[in-house]
Order: C-alpha cells, then sequence, then structure tokens
C-alpha cells in the first residue's frame, strides 16, 4: 500500500494506525508510534529497494525514465507534489534503457523533446534526484555542456555530457536552454574500469539518450506531447519548469527480490 489509510503490526502484536505516505506509516500529532522492533523486515515485505528519476512528456501522466531504474520492480511509484503515485510500465527498450511508465495524475510541467540535432558546446542543463533521498529530497540540477555528438563504443543514440551525474539521476531530463529535452541521464563511465585499464579516474564524462530515440518510443506507443519551445526562457522559468516536471522514481521489492538483483542493480545500503 503506498499512500492512504492503515495498520502495521508488530513483531510483539502492537497494531499502529496511521495514514501511509511515502511507503511508510505516519502517525497524528497526538498520537506516539509503538515501540521499536529489532525484527527484520519478511522476505515477502515489500520495500524501497532503489530509485531514479524520471520526466513528464505528456499532460495525460506518461513519464520517461530509464530501464535500469524499474528493472525487476515488483511496483514503481512517482513521488508528485508531495503525494506518491502508482504507475505502471507501459513499455521498455531494452537496447537504449528507456522505459515509458504511466500515473493516474496531471502534471504540473510536460516537457517538449527538442527536434534540433544537439550540437557540440551546447550548453544542457540535468534535473534529477542524485542518491534519493539521502541528502535531501528537493530536485539538484547541475549544467555542462555536450562533449561528443556519440557514446561510448561510438554509440550514435548517446551523447556525453560534462555536467555531472550520480546515481539516482538516471532518467532525468537533459535539457536545453528553452527547457526543451535534449537527452535523457543514463550512465557515466567507469571509474574502477578506467583506473584499472588506463591508470587514471575520469572526470566530467557522462552520458545521455538523445531525444529521437525517446521520441521513437512515444510515437511507437502514440503518446503525443508539446511540440518544444522555439523562444528563450529565464532561469527562474526553466527551474519552475524542472520543479514541475521531474520526478523522483521508487522502486519497491521484497527482500527475496532484492537479494537475486544486488549484483544487477544499485540498491540502498540499508536495506539488509
Amino acid at each position: 500500500m503506498l499512500n492512504g489509510q492503515g495498520t502495521l503490526t508488530y513483531a510483539d502484536g502492537t497494531v499502529a494506525e496511521g495514514i501511509w505516505e511515502n511507503g511508510q506509516l505516519r502517525y497524528p500529532k497526538e498520537a506516539k508510534p509503538p515501540p521499536v522492533s529489532d525484527a527484520k523486515p519478511q522476505n515477502d515485505e515489500v520495500l524501497e529497494a532503489a530509485s531514479g528519476s524520471g520526466f513528464a512528456v505528456s499532460s495525460d501522466g506518461y513519464v520517461i525514465t530509464n530501464n535500469h531504474v524499474i528493472e525487476g520492480c515488483q511496483e514503481v511509484a512517482i513521488h508528485y507534489n508531495g503525494n506518491v503515485v502508482p504507475v505502471t510500465v507501459v513499455t521498455y527498450d531494452l537496447q537504449n534503457d528507456l522505459a515509458l511508465l504511466k500515473g493516474d495524475f496531471t502534471p504540473q510541467t510536460v516537457f517538449a523533446l527538442s527536434s534540433d540535432k544537439p550540437e557540440l558546446l551546447q550548453d544542457v542543463y540535468v534535473a534529477g534526484y542524485p542518491f534519493g533521498n539521502e541528502i535531501s529530497s528537493s530536485i539538484k540540477v547541475t549544467k555542462g555542456i555536450v562533449s561528443s555528438l556519440t557514446g561510448m563504443g561510438n554509440n550514435f543514440s548517446n551523447i556525453q555530457i560534462d555536467a555531472a551525474l550520480q546515481v539516482g539521476n538516471s532518467g532525468g531530463p537533459i535539457l536545453d536552454e528553452r527547457g526543451n529535452v535534449v537527452g535523457v541521464a543514463v550512465s557515466k563511465l567507469d571509474a574502477k574500469y578506467m583506473y584499472d585499464n588506463f591508470g587514471t579516474i575520469p572526470e566530467n564524462t557522462n552520458f545521455g539518450i538523445k531525444a529521437n530515440v525517446v521520441k521513437s518510443v512515444l510515437d511507437s506507443n502514440r503518446v503525443t506531447g508539446p511540440s518544444p519551445s522555439i523562444r528563450d526562457i529565464t532561469k527562474s522559468e526553466l527551474g519552475t519548469r524542472i520543479t514541475g516536471g521531474t520526478y523522483y522514481v521508487s522502486c519497491l521489492m521484497t527482500l527475496a527480490q532484492i537479494d537475486q538483483l544486488r549484483t544487477k542493480k544499485v540498491m540502498f545500503e540499508k536495506i539488509d
């Protein structure tokens, strides 16, 4: 249960009544939470195991993220204006690492996909939730440029950027100065691999999936988004759009699923 009224029975038999929010039971101010139990979660209990980012691409609740963000999840939800909205996985693209989600909500902002080809040295902004909620629950934005028009191994579906990406940024939008999506944050160069093979730690070498690849996914599923903006906007307006249309995406699994996927997916360290 993701939100609404509910109860929770602890290992000592104590029953707590409250409201489910963000996968946790909250209590009214006048009530005291039950004593903390040392009991560990059961294998079939659903927990928030990992997170990523996503963004709205239509006014009727379609959201784009990376496939690796939602892969293996028993439930997926987006966090929107303080609410937790369950979403379904409409489709996914394994080769390009994209997933299309659908939720029952009306986005405050819907991002348009750029119809222009990315350009070398083009200014870009990356929005998302690096490190989940461990640092803070607010949106984070980094700025950089398009460093290359191809990704690793001459992957022409990707661009390389120098704007910082961290764990949790996956699936977030890469935007131009007009607020159009030019790509989707997907990965960074593996520091250990580079050190082991080249004796150096890479800096500011990150990758995004080009907007035309995202458009193919939307077209194939008859999802219609807004036309790209052709006017310049202020940084304040860009920030407002980013805040209204970029979401924290949570992946919920059972402990059994978590144990099975630990070697393939980055999980929250606090889960054991």
